[in-house]
C-alpha cells in the first residue's frame, strides 16, 4: 500500500503551491479535489476493469500491490461538477481530483458547495524550459560501424556504443516487447517518416494521446518529440539506428509550445497515470518546469525536493506502480538557474545529464544536487552532438539532455527485456553499480556513464545470488490446500503473506524441529498465486505458491 503520508505529499500543492496578485486575472482551469472514493463501482479486487493486462502483469511481476490509488476518480462526483455548468477537463485518479474548466465566479461557489469537494485551486501555468540546439551538421565526435546484430548504426554508433547499448544488441535484446511510452510536445510527421517504418510496419506503434487538446492527434505538433522518438525507435541502416529498435511505443503530448495557457505540468501527471494505465515498462521525459507566468510562483531551488511539484510526486508514484521513469535533467547548466527542474528532482527516478561523445560533461547540462541534497543527474550519456532525425527524414545532430535522456531510455528497456522480474530500484542501483564514476559520483555527471553491459552482468550474478539463497528454502505442497509448510535453516524474523494485489493474508506460523514451519491460513482463501515473504538473519527470500 502506498503510504498515507505520501498521499497527504500528492495533494499539498492544491492548497499551497498557488499564489495570486490581487489584480490577475482569474484562470479558467481549476483543479477541484474530491474528499474520497465512496461508492465507486470499482474494486482493487476486480483491476482488470480499470488497468490493461499488462499494467496488471507488471505489478504482479515486481510484487506491487493494486491499492486505492489505482481506482479512478468517482464518476457521480465527476457528473456533480458538470451539473453547475462546470466542465471536467482532466482527471487524476492519484489525486483523487480533476482539472475543471470554470466560467465565473458562481460556478466556482457551486463547484465547491458540493459535499464531495474538499477544495479546489487554480493551476499553474508552466514553460517548458529544457530548450535543445539542431546544429545541422555531424560533429567530429561521430563514429560509424556495423555489428554483429546486423545493424549498420552509421554516424548513431558513437550515442549507442558509448553506453553499451549495442553490446546488449548484439545479446538479443532491442526492447522486445518493452513498452514506452513517450511524453513531450508533439511527434510531428511520425507517422510518415521513413526513419519509422519497421516501427509502424511491425505494429509496434501502438497509441498516442493528445493530453492537451484531449484526442489522438499528435502528428501535426511540435517535432522535438519525433526528434526524441528516432533516438529509440528509428531505424534506418547507414542512418540512426535506435536504442531500442524493436520496442512497443506510446506517444503521449503534455506540452503546448505554442501557448502558455496549457498547464503542462498537470497534463504530465495525466499522461503518466495513463502510461501506467497502457501498461508502459517506461516513461521517458525530456521536459522540464522552473518558471511560471506570474514570477512570484516560479519553482525556487529549495522546492526541488521531489515532494512539492505535483509532477515530482506523480513521477515518484510511476516509479512505484513499477514504470521506469527516465527524465531529462534540463539545459540550465549554463543559466542562472544552473540546476535540474521539475520532475528531474523526483525520488527513484533516473535523471539524465549529457556528456559529449568522448564522455566529457556538457557545460549546458543542468546541475544538483536536489534541495534535499540527493545527487543528480543519476547518469550522463550523449546529448552534446546526438545524431537524430527531424521530420522530413533529415539526420543532423543536436545538443541537449532531451537528446540524453531518450538514449538511455532505449538502452533501460533492453536492460529489463534481459532482466524482467527485477524491480527498479534493483534495476537503478545496477546501472549506477557498473557506471563510469560508480565509486565517486558527483552533481555534474551523477554516477558517470552508464554501461548497460556491465549492468546486465551485474543483475544476472545478483539473480545467482537469489537462486542459490531460494535453493535453501523448501516449500511444499505446492499447489496447497488449507496450509503450505517450509524448511529453512536461517534464523526468521518475520513473515508476510499477501494475495496478488498485495493483500495481507491473515495465518499462523508454527514451528516445529529442524527449522520446519507451517502456515496455517486462519479464513478461507480464494484459489490463485499467493507471495510469500520471509525475513531472515540474512536476508529476504521471496517466494510463491498456488491454492487450489
Amino acid at each position: 500500500m502506498v503510504p498515507n503520508k505520501f498521499i497527504k505529499q500528492l495533494f499539498v500543492f492544491i492548497l499551497t503551491s498557488i499564489s495570486f496578485l490581487a489584480n490577475a486575472q482569474a484562470p479558467t482551469k481549476y483543479w477541484v479535489r474530491f474528499k474520497d472514493k465512496t461508492g465507486s463501482p470499482y474494486s482493487i479486487t476486480t483491476p482488470s476493469v480499470y488497468l490493461t493486462a499488462k499494467s496488471i502483469s507488471r505489478r504482479t511481476t515486481k510484487g506491487i500491490a493494486i491499492d486505492m490509488t489505482d481506482i479512478p476518480v468517482n464518476q457521480s462526483y465527476i457528473n456533480l461538477v458538470n451539473a453547475t455548468g462546470a466542465t471536467v477537463f482532466q482527471r487524476s485518479k492519484w489525486m483523487n481530483a480533476a482539472i475543471v474548466i470554470i466560467t465565473s465566479p458562481s460556478q466556482l461557489a457551486a463547484v465547491n458547495a458540493l459535499t464531495c469537494v474538499l477544495g479546489s485551486a487554480p493551476v499553474g501555468r508552466f514553460k517548458r524550459v529544457i530548450t535543445d540546439e539542431i546544429t545541422n551538421k555531424p560533429t567530429s565526435s561521430f563514429k560509424t560501424s556495423a555489428t554483429s546484430t546486423g545493424y549498420n548504426y552509421g554516424p548513431s554508433f558513437t550515442q549507442a556504443n558509448q553506453i553499451g547499448a549495442d553490446c546488449m544488441h548484439n545479446l538479443g535484446f532491442r526492447g522486445q516487447n518493452i513498452m514506452i511510452a513517450v511524453i513531450d510536445d508533439g511527434f510531428n510527421q511520425a507517422n510518415i517518416n521513413p526513419v519509422f517504418d519497421s516501427l509502424r510496419n511491425e505494429g509496434r506503434l501502438l497509441g498516442t494521446r493528445d493530453i492537451v487538446a484531449g484526442n489522438t492527434a499528435v502528428f501535426e505538433d511540435d517535432s522535438h518529440g519525433a526528434m526524441v522518438l528516432s533516438l529509440m525507435a528509428g531505424n534506418s541502416p547507414g542512418n540512426l539506428v535506435g536504442t531500442a529498435p524493436k520496442a512497443k511505443y506510446w506517444l503521449l503530448r503534455s506540452e503546448d509550445v505554442f501557448s502558455e495557457k496549457i498547464i503542462e505540468e498537470d497534463n504530465w501527471v495525466i499522461a503518466a497515470e495513463l502510461a501506467d494505465s497502457l501498461g508502459a515498462d517506461i516513461t521517458t521525459t525530456s521536459l522540464g518546469y522552473t518558471t511560471f507566468d506570474n514570477p512570484a510562483d516560479n519553482h525556487i531551488y529549495a522546492s526541488l525536493n521531489g515532494k512539492t511539484s505535483v509532477a515530482s510526486i506523480a513521477a515518484t508514484m510511476a516509479s512505484r506502480k513499477g514504470i521506469f521513469v527516465l527524465n531529462a535533467a534540463g539545459n540550465e547548466g549554463n543559466g542562472s538557474w544552473l540546476y535540474i527542474s521539475v520532475p528531474a528532482d523526483a525520488d527513484s527516478i533516473l535523471t539524465i545529464g549529457s556528456v559529449n561523445g568522448s564522455g566529457i560533461h556538457s557545460s549546458f547540462s543542468s546541475q544538483g544536487p536536489t534541495a534535499d541534497g540527493r545527487i543528480k543527474p543519476d547518469v550522463s550519456t550523449m546529448g552534446e552532438g546526438s545524431y537524430v532525425c527531424q521530420p522530413g527524414y533529415n539526420f543532423t545532430g543536436g545538443n541537449g539532455t532531451s537528446f540524453a535522456c531518450p538514449i538511455m531510455a532505449g538502452a533501460v528497456a533492453c536492460l529489463i527485456q534481459a532482466n524482467p522480474t527485477k524491480t527498479n530500484m534493483q534495476l537503478l542501483n545496477a546501472i549506477k553499480a557498473t557506471a563510469s564514476k560508480s565509486s565517486s559520483p558527483d552533481n555534474l555527471y551523477g554516477w558517470g556513464i552508464p554501461n548497460l553491459c556491465a549492468a546486465n552482468i551485474y543483475l544476472q550474478a545478483l539473480s545467482l545470488n537469489e537462486k542459490r539463497f531460494e535453493s535453501d528454502l523448501k516449500l511444499y505442497p505446492n499447489p496447497a490446500k488449507n496450509e503450505i509448510s517450509f524448511q529453512l535453516n536461517y534464523e526468521i524474523n518475520k513473515v508476510q503473506l499477501t494475495d496478488v494485489f498485495g493483500k495481507q493474508i491473515d495465518f499462523t506460523l508454527i514451528k516445529s524441529e529442524n527449522n520446519h514451519y507451517k502456515i496455517n491460513f486462519n479464513a478461507s482463501i480464494d484459489n490463485g498465486v499467493y507471495f510469500i515473504s520471509i525475513h531472515t538473519s540474512n536476508g529476504i527470500v521471496n517466494t510463491k505458491f498456488v491454492k487450489e
